[in-house]
């Protein structure tokens, strides 16, 4: 079978990067996008903006305390140790001097959406992972776009040219590589590990460039003289008791990962997922968990385009590529996971069998409304507004830290296969 072709496109330094695109006078300053002032405090407009847009820009005063975190910091000011998701207070001490901005999610959005637009002139199969980064398979698509070096130099040339920004892309023959990649390279870089030399580029890394390795299991990992990924790679599986965690570390330092991309359609009338696995499989636990991350994305695209569904579709595709589907109509329109996936979980019990293997699995919801007609139970306590609290905080989450940030556990299992 022919080695898969997945980049990550990683923007760099996003939020900044939109900032410099609309206030060319920003470019090589120390910047910072976050925090906002203290109640009743004033904001000084920033010095340097001579444009009608720069003048609308509101900095935060240099001499006033904040709040809030650094959500994007320029790179002329990380030499100072500025990152994100530093308190606003911390990065004011290490770079008194900086400019900080307060920001506009709704253009960073819209900066975002054509950055995604450009990226499905490439595949169908983009799968966003925050404002500013996503996955991209372009498996099979040699005849159309050339060699997967060429086409990833296309897309980071349109990017530039058509928005100005600049994207670091990491090519490799699965989504972890391939992200590692994109993060060795930065900035404005692309690196493609062929296939072959997976191992050769992942030992000396630092066991930090791991995904999912934070300072914690760095420090656990060092107390056992684990430096590198290559000494991470050398351990057998029994020396990492630690249960899932310790399964899939022994999987990425040897850079194995058989997680799809998955694509996204959305229309007036459906919004639906799937994917392809990358190995048929009859395994009803990945298979379920494989489910349960397609329906958290499509309950997440309808509460975005506040609209709620009756009906819940769900899609198999075997080995020997018969595909059936089976469907279901709730008694009332919904948008919420629970109930979306207990319903499509309901259905892959009914139509899943163990003498065949499953390629693709999709879920469709579809009798889409604009009001859920819901009728609140005076004795539900956990019904109703509840709920809508629960998912609109999980939404908000998403929305700043990316749609991994917080899963159902049954969700993150996928990963472990």
């Amino acid at each position: 079978m022919n080695s898969r072709k997945i980049l990550h496109v990683d923007m760099d330094a996003f939020f900044v990067s939109v900032e410099e695109v609309l206030d060319p006078s920003l470019k090589g300053k120390p910047v910072i996008v976050g925090g906002r002032a203290m109640p009743g405090e004033r904001e000084a407009i920033a010095p340097q903006a001579e444009s009608t847009l720069a003048r609308q820009k509101k900095l935060l005063p240099s001499a006033s305390p904040v709040r809030g975190v650094v959500a994007a910091a320029s790179y002329a000011v990380r030499r100072y140790g500025v990152h994100s998701a530093m308190p606003i207070a911390q990065a004011k001490r290490l770079c008194p001097h900086a400019i900080f901005l307060s920001g506009s999610q709704r253009r960073y959005s819209e900066y975002s959406v054509r950055v995604f637009e450009i990226l499905k002139r490439y595949s169908p199969l983009v799968e966003p992972m925050s404002l500013d980064e996503a996955f991209v398979d372009l498996t099979g698509c040699e005849r159309l776009h050339g060699p997967v070096l060429k086409a990833g130099e296309k897309i980071r040339n349109e990017i530039r040219e058509e928005l100005g920004l600049n994207a670091s892309v990491g090519i490799a023959s699965n989504k972890l590589l391939a992200k590692i990649a994109s993060a060795y390279c930065k900035p404005n870089g692309m690196l493609w590990i062929a296939p072959g030399m997976e191992q050769r580029f992942l030992a000396p890394l630092p066991i930090r460039r791991i995904p999912g390795i934070g300072p914690k299991g760095e420090a656990e990992l060092r107390r056992m003289g684990i430096k590198s990924v290559g000494d991470l790679a050398r351990l057998p599986l029994e020396s990492l008791a630690c249960g899932k965690w310790g399964a899939s570390l022994y999987r990425k330092a040897r850079g194995i990962s058989e997680s799809p991309v998955i694509g996204e359609t959305v229309d007036p009338r459906s919004i639906s997922r799937e994917t392809t696995l990358e190995t048929d499989s009859a395994d009803p636990l990945f298979l379920e968990s494989t489910l349960s991350y397609l329906t958290e994305k499509v309950a997440g695209q309808l509460r975005e385009n506040k609209l709620f569904a009756r009906t819940v579709t769900l899609k198999l595709r075997y080995s020997d590529f018969k595909t059936v589907t089976r469907s279901k109509t709730l008694e009332m329109p919904t948008a919420e996971d629970h109930t979306l996936l207990k319903t499509g979980a309901g259905l892959f019990r009914k139509l899943f069998t163990h003498r065949t293997r499953v390629r693709l699995i999709g879920i469709t919801f579809t009798s889409l409304t604009a009001t859920s007609d819901r009728q609140e139970d005076l004795f539900d306590h956990k019904g109703g507004q509840c709920w809508d609290n629960l998912y609109q905080g999980i939404d908000r989450i998403r929305h700043k830290y990316g749609f991994r940030s917080i899963l159902r556990a049954r969700s993150s299992q996928r990963d472990a296969n």
